[in-house]
């Protein structure tokens, strides 16, 4: 297969505590190729959004991460984590599997979770010169702890070998990544605005002092939820500011 922007290295280990960690590592010693993969059979302790854990079962689910040099400015940051949703959105929806993108890093199909994206940035100056992008991904597990309200491409009726979902994520990573090398913003925006959840829709939201409703307007360039309040004010909410409820 051909690549736009990508070099496929792939480095496959057994067991890792984070692929995302692992490659970070890997990269400060020796700069890696753009692209370069490190998928793990069995991650023990993945990485999710604000220091949450991503759990997964052995040989079971897809956990990888991949290190891209985007050299695009901080203030489209956000952009790292479309184009990894989309990739993520497309490889479902290519298995017949309709999943929506649930701000700002999850992957849900039937308000369940199916899939996590964590983008670790390093940045110098006002540019981003590495990004490493870490997904997982519930592939071929069938039962989950009774607290996680999640799912499987395997519980959504269809069964795929975790490799050849990957390669297909890796393939559309490189498709989407190359919109973004080329400036292809508004187009990104849209096609994520057509899987965000709730987008242009009332939900039911939590901060920390009472629910609210409030109309899914969009995202910012730097990543904040853009609601429309019942008052007809604006609030920006940035991670953990608030939460859905469902």
């Amino acid at each position: 297969m051909t690549f736009k922007h990508f070099t496929l290295n792939h480095i496959k280990l057994d067991q890792i505590g984070s692929t995302n960690s692992y490659l970070h590592d890997l990269n400060s010693n020796t700069k890696q190729v753009n692209g370069t993969l490190v998928s793990a059979k069995n991650q023990i302790l993945g990485k999710g959004q604000t220091g949450n854990i991503w759990h997964t079962e052995k040989d079971k689910n897809l956990t990888f991460s991949v290190v891209t040099y985007p050299n695009i400015k901080f203030k489209h940051a956000f952009y790292l984590n479309i184009i990894a949703s989309l990739a993520v959105n497309k490889t479902l929806s290519d298995l017949s599997i309709s999943s929506k993108i649930k701000w700002p890093n999850d992957i849900l199909v039937n308000q369940k979770k199916i899939g996590g994206i964590l983008i670790e940035n390093q940045i110098n100056g006002e540019t981003i010169n590495q990004s490493i992008i870490g997904i997982g991904l519930n592939v071929n597990q069938s039962i989950f702890n009774s607290g996680l309200n999640a799912t499987s491409i395997l519980n959504e009726g269809k069964k795929i070998e975790v490799e050849e979902v990957l390669n297909q994520i890796y393939g559309y990573l490189d498709f989407y990544y190359n919109l973004l090398i080329e400036s292809n913003i508004k187009l990104l925006r849209q096609h994520y605005y057509t899987h965000l959840f709730w987008h242009n829709q009332i939900g039911t939201f939590k901060d920390e002092h009472s629910e609210f409703k409030a109309l899914v307007i969009g995202i910012t360039d730097i990543g904040l939820l853009e609601l429309r309040l019942l008052d007809n004010s604006t609030r920006y909410c940035d991670l953990k500011d608030v939460q859905f409820i469902y």
